[in-house]
């Protein structure tokens, strides 16, 4: 598979109009409220260029519907947003407002997040936490999972520091579909070997458990096979150690555009069916009812809160066919390399209503590298100063892009306000030592 996007499928019907305020768009995903021409342009011009838009209401309403469709079934649940698929400090301060949880997985995302939330509603996941990071988790009272045994070690040099100390193991569990590099293995006595290295440092209480092991291609069964074996699990511990929270991490897919939908080879659950399968299978499997439910949900909060704004800069003909040169590439609108064709729409600058008759274009991208072609295949009109809106680029799009011949864009939201400047050359070269001085 070719790292360009294959787009063969997409059109879009160019609706022209020039006037401040909102129009609406037929593309390939349906009819959707979006910005006009003018706002799009007054943004790019201020910013300098391609930009992402963000809407932190979508982020809560996708938060808050979850939360609450988990809470009818278990009312003892939490959702912890993982930070790794979008740590933007709006959302941050979003999940404050909600009092809501937070995920990580290393000590930079732990700073992060704690700018935004209280210690106590931070979980700190990760193969890699130093002896200091550990300290600094567990003096904020986060909860802490281990994932190895060097982890333990770490725990047991610090542990005298501390009156006493809760902490969650991350397990893996035999799943064919999923060899997991990650936690102690249950079926294998990895487990066990942990538990008792932890019994003896003294003061020390195992009272969470951890399994994230995405498996999406089975839908709801995913994470319902999760808490199964969870609840199994902790009903066997409980003798011994005060497990008080199952926690089934993440793995979940949210709202997207059909266009996207329709590209899984799989049905893709909704949240709501996501949260009542997960509810159901909780009420009949827990051993506790004064168990807490932990769920992670990342791309699912996020995706659709945010869309890639694109100008065209040219379009030309190219060996029998048109090619189109955006002013983004395919390290901001792909850094995950997925194979998937993007959802997009055209905001076009011309006053008449209906465009000229559609061109089929290759879409290419701004660095100097052959690879950068953002779709191979696009059917509409195009003219230089539109605009190309790609959709569900709020999960991992904005973290991934590297500073790689032209950095991360802009962030806005639909105000117009800026959230994030475009990052310069001094943001880029700021950590390098000047040798001079």
């Amino acid at each position: 598979m070719p790292l360009s996007l294959l787009c063969s499928s997409v059109r879009v019907y160019c609706i022209r109009l020039l006037r401040g305020g909102w129009m609406i768009i037929a593309g390939g995903s349906g009819f959707d409220m979006s910005p006009d021409h003018a706002f799009l342009a007054s943004v790019s011009h201020r910013v300098g260029g391609a930009f992402y838009l963000f809407d932190a209401r979508k982020f809560q309403d996708n938060y808050l519907d979850l939360r609450d469709q988990l809470r009818r079934h278990w009312p003892k649940t939490e959702l912890a947003y993982a930070m790794k698929a979008n740590y933007m400090p709006p959302i941050g301060r979003v999940l404050a407002e909600l009092d809501g949880w937070a995920e990580v997985v290393s000590a930079f995302e732990y700073q992060i997040a704690r700018a935004s939330l209280p210690g106590d509603r931070i979980i700190f996941n990760g193969p890699v936490k130093r002896e200091q990071d550990l300290r600094m988790a567990l003096d904020d009272s986060s909860q802490v999972n281990l994932d190895s045994f060097r982890e333990i070690q770490l725990l047991k040099k610090i542990a005298p520091e501390f009156d006493h100390v809760e902490v969650g193991l991350r397990v893996s569990f035999d799943f064919p579909e999923l060899a997991s590099r990650f936690g102690f293995e249950v079926e294998t006595g990895e487990l066990d070997k942990a538990l008792m290295a932890l019994d003896t440092i003294p003061g020390v209480e195992v009272v969470e458990l951890h399994c994230h092991a995405t498996r999406r291609q089975l839908g709801v069964a995913d994470p319902v096979e999760r808490v199964e074996r969870l609840c199994s699990l902790a009903g066997d511990l409980m003798h011994r150690h005060p497990i008080r929270s199952i926690n089934i991490g993440g793995g979940l897919l949210g709202d997207m555009p059909s266009s996207l939908r329709e590209q899984f080879p799989y049905a893709v659950p909704s949240l709501a069916e996501y949260a009542d399968a997960i509810g159901r299978a909780l009420i009949h499997r827990s051993p506790a009812a004064s168990m807490r439910l932990v769920v992670e949900p990342g791309t699912s909060m996020v995706a659709n809160t945010m869309c890639l704004v694109a100008p065209v800069v040219e379009t030309r003909q190219r060996r029998g066919g048109w090619q189109a040169l955006l002013d983004t590439g395919i390290n901001s609108l792909n850094a995950t390399r997925s194979a998937a064709r993007p959802s997009l729409r055209v905001v076009s600058s011309s006053l008449s209503v209906i465009g000229d008759a559609p061109r089929d274009y290759r879409l290419v991208g701004n660095t100097c590298m052959e690879h950068d072609i953002i779709c191979e295949s696009f059917m509409g009109c195009l003219d230089i100063g539109d605009f190309v809106v790609f959709e569900n680029r709020g999960a991992y799009s904005l973290n991934y892009t590297p500073p790689f011949i032209v950095p991360c864009p802009a962030v806005v939201d639909f105000q117009g306000r800026l959230l994030k400047r475009a990052e310069s050359p001094d943001d880029i070269l700021a950590s390098y030592r000047n040798q001079s001085t």
